[in-house]
């Protein structure tokens, strides 16, 4: 007993914990039995089907990518060397990947550091930076700070905590983050105010503050903007400002002619680089290339490491650099970078879709100065520059530009409108946010993030340089991306041009209107409200908004049956009641049919639920009538059979000596939910079947022998003949097996009365049975329309 409890308790408890570990095991385990653990753990349970596993998919994986992950398990390997062969080993692997790199992206004459976390080179840079401003941080530490607090400038466009995250590494407080806010009337909306730059150093310098480092980006993380690095540098050199560059524009330095904005960069002072997402390349840190002569600052920031494990993560980019080769690492960028180009020349040509930034268009006339030599060369670049563009396109659906007449939205990048029309841009945030979800689903292999800007609102972003390389995305994939934005366009458009019908025509129907719904892309939301709500909408008690969302539920219920059914939603307006989503419309749907048919099926739904509440109210009432007549009878009895009758043993004597009539017993009540009225159940339970009440007044022996009946264990329901005569067609009765008989006797005289009265009857069962099998030949119908009603 004592295992079998322990059993059950491990079933019961073990079950639902099956994620939490066990005791190590002391002998070890198999490695077979490891790797079937490990694809279990891979096994990921389905949100919506619990019972359905689903194994996870990694991403494509070239050759180099094979690379790279057999490269870090020879680095394993190679840290059990001695420690002064694996010094020379790790040397040498750190120094030719530095050469490769700082060569690679126009960065000479640099040191380098690895690291997992891709913001961890920015925090030692900044300590490196802080060393070199304040000569007593050495030995003083952060009292040396004290006097000039430092200060550290981070755009309002840079990752979001990205200025929270380097204080609380630093342990500075969030007094030294200065937010630099980017344009708001020339230029890109996601790049830096210079203005408000140089104003926001002005007033530190002024406060005995000490501007230290300035974080730039080359391809914002939302749009992909590049600030004006070459401005940013004059503004740094004037105010001994350290300039740290980072973003994925970087990835485009090693073309042979790079973007203008980007080729800046290598002004800077250090940049981040993130070769594993560019390259597709798994586990391989990131680099800061960074420039500084004393060594010893660098040691003291911790950018230089003596530990030799630390330097063979460099080995799986040592290794991969070299399997690419220069070509191949430009291969990967200019696929990305023409990716792009073929994606934005297709959406510049829907007149709906709004390109956040276009690519930039040659001037008519172009003025080249300088010596022979930089004339030569900015010719050269300029004609080579057009096949670069940003690896990164941020488009959105919005207003049809190319149509007669048409505004352009107020809260567009070019716009010089500061007011912002708040319902028309959630409409197209929210067909912005269908969009992503259909193309998501319809074309995996193009990766489309959905991304939100104060400025633009929703916007969709396509970034092959982080997607590509494990995606393996090919231009017809984005043909295909094309086709399939294109239709859904057209459906779109179809909706937008059907709002105000559906508007107009939701506002002709009664107990119909529309209302908002927080984020949903559709033609609309509408509510079906009752006709005892219609006019206290304002204040509508608890249970006004509880019929409410059962109606609208049950409308939506309705809905799903139909071919239809993928237009409509249960959803939740801003007052907390729910309602009728209408999705997307498909051109072949008139809005007239539409909106007719939601109002039918919610007239339907409303009659049907009071049809039920009227139901229920005449079965609450016939119940408490039934049981008082019930009582009633009971007094009445008890006055007749008088006190001695229930007194126990006296009571049996006066029975014996004086019987009780046969028809003195109490009466059952069944409920006509036809009529409503109660009616007495002594036909019933005397001739065992329901008789109709404004049926011939026949004997129950030939009503039995002339009808329909059903015999026990067979359905209780039959099918008239065809051929029904008219002589037998107001015969109609049901004959119930005894077991099936409900009554609301509540006396114990009654029910032994009743007991007794069906034994009797019972060497009458067999004849009934044979008379119902020839009235059934007789083709007389069968009707039940009556219910008994028990008492509870």
């Amino acid at each position: 007993m004592e295992k079998e409890r322990e059993e059950r308790w491990k079933m019961k408890h073990v079950k639902g914990k099956q994620d939490i570990p066990g005791p190590l095991e002391g002998n070890g385990q198999k490695l077979e039995d490891i790797l079937t653990l490990i694809q279990d753990l891979i096994l990921h349970d389905d949100e919506e089907n619990k019972e359905k596993k689903l194994m996870a998919t990694p991403g494509n994986l070239d050759n180099v990518a094979n690379v790279s992950m057999i490269s870090q398990g020879i680095a394993a390997y190679i840290s059990t060397l001695e420690d002064k062969h694996l010094k020379k080993l790790s040397t040498r692997i750190l120094s030719d990947t530095t050469l490769w790199l700082s060569r690679l992206f126009r960065f000479p004459d640099s040191s380098i550091y690895y690291h997992s976390d891709d913001r961890e080179g920015l925090i030692r840079v900044c300590r490196l930076v802080l060393h070199n401003k304040y000569e007593k941080f050495t030995t003083e530490g952060f009292n040396a700070l004290y006097t000039k607090p430092p200060v550290i400038y981070v755009s309002a466009s840079a990752r979001p905590g990205l200025g929270q995250y380097m204080c609380f590494q630093l342990g500075l407080p969030l007094s030294s983050l200065c937010t630099v806010p980017c344009n708001t009337v020339f230029g890109s909306q996601h790049t830096m105010d210079l203005a408000s730059l140089e104003r926001l150093i002005k007033d530190d310098i002024a406060s005995s503050r000490t501007p230290v480092l300035l974080v730039a980006n080359a391809g914002t993380p939302l749009a992909g903007h590049t600030d004006n690095i070459n401005r940013l540098r004059e503004i740094c050199d004037s105010n001994g400002i350290w300039l740290h560059v980072e973003g994925h524009n970087l990835a485009a330095l090693p073309l042979s002619a790079p973007p203008s904005s980007v080729l800046a960069a290598k002004k800077a002072n250090s940049m981040t680089l993130t070769p594993s997402v560019w390259l597709g390349l798994p586990e391989v840190p990131a680099v800061t290339l960074y420039k500084m002569a004393d060594p010893a600052m660098s040691l003291a920031a911790g950018l230089c490491s003596s530990q030799l494990h630390e330097k063979l993560s460099a080995l799986p980019l040592w290794v991969t650099l070299q399997s690419m080769g220069h070509k191949g690492v430009i291969k990967k960028v200019k696929l990305a970078a023409d990716l792009s180009l073929h994606m934005a020349q297709k959406l510049s040509t829907l007149s709906t879709i709004h390109l956040n930034e276009k690519p930039p268009q040659r001037d008519s006339e172009i003025v080249i100065e300088g010596s022979f030599k930089q004339v030569l060369g900015k010719t050269i670049q300029l004609f080579l520059q057009d096949d670069v563009v940003s690896t990164i396109v941020v488009f959105r659906y919005d207003e049809d530009k190319g149509k007669p007449g048409a505004e352009k939205a107020p809260y567009s990048v070019d716009s010089d409108v500061k007011s912002v029309d708040t319902p028309l841009k959630n409409m197209y945030n929210s067909f912005n946010r269908w969009l992503h979800e259909k193309l998501s689903i319809e074309v995996p292999k193009v990766r489309i993030d959905l991304i939100e800007s104060d400025v633009e609102g929703v916007c969709l972003r396509f970034s092959p340089l982080q997607s590509v390389a494990y995606l393996c995305t090919k231009s017809e994939d984005v043909n295909q991306f094309i086709e399939s934005l294109e239709k859904y366009v057209v459906q779109l458009n179809y909706t937008l041009k059907c709002r105000d019908i559906f508007q107009k025509e939701v506002d002709a129907k009664d107990s119909l209107s529309v209302v908002e719904v927080n984020g949903f892309g559709g033609i609309g939301a509408v509510q079906y409200i009752p006709h005892l709500w219609e006019s206290r909408l304002d204040n509508l008690p608890d249970n006004g908004k509880s019929e409410i969302d059962s109606l609208n539920y049950d409308l939506v219920s309705r809905l799903h049956s139909l071919e239809e059914a993928y237009l409509f939603s249960v959803q939740k307006q801003t007052n907390g009641t729910l309602c009728v989503g209408v999705g997307v419309l498909t051109s072949h749907v008139e809005v007239e049919d539409l909106v007719e048919m939601i109002h039918t099926i919610g007239k339907e739904v409303e009659d049907s639920s009071k049809f039920l509440e009227t139901m229920a109210e005449v079965i609450r009432k016939g119940i408490v009538t039934a049981n008082e007549q019930l009582k009633k009878e009971e007094q009445d009895k008890l006055m007749e059979e008088g006190v001695l009758r229930q007194i126990p043993m006296v009571g049996s004597l006066v029975n014996w000596w004086s019987p009780l009539p046969k028809d003195g017993k109490m009466k059952g009540r069944s409920l006509n939910l036809s009529s409503g009225e109660l009616e007495s159940t002594e036909t019933t339970y005397k001739y065992h079947m329901q008789i109709q009440q404004n049926s011939p007044a026949t004997s129950p022996t030939k009503k039995t022998s002339e009808a329909n009946c059903v015999s026990p264990g067979n359905s209780p329901l039959q099918k008239s003949a065809a051929n029904t005569s008219s002589s037998s067609s107001d015969k109609v009765c049901v004959i119930t097996d005894d077991s099936s008989l409900s009554t609301s006797n509540t006396t114990q005289n009654s029910d032994v009365n009743i007991a007794e009265e069906s034994l009797n009857n019972t060497r009458d069962q067999q004849t009934k049975i044979d008379k119902a099998v020839e009235a059934k030949e007789n083709g007389v119908p069968v009707l039940i329309n009556q219910v008994v009603a028990t008492e509870e």
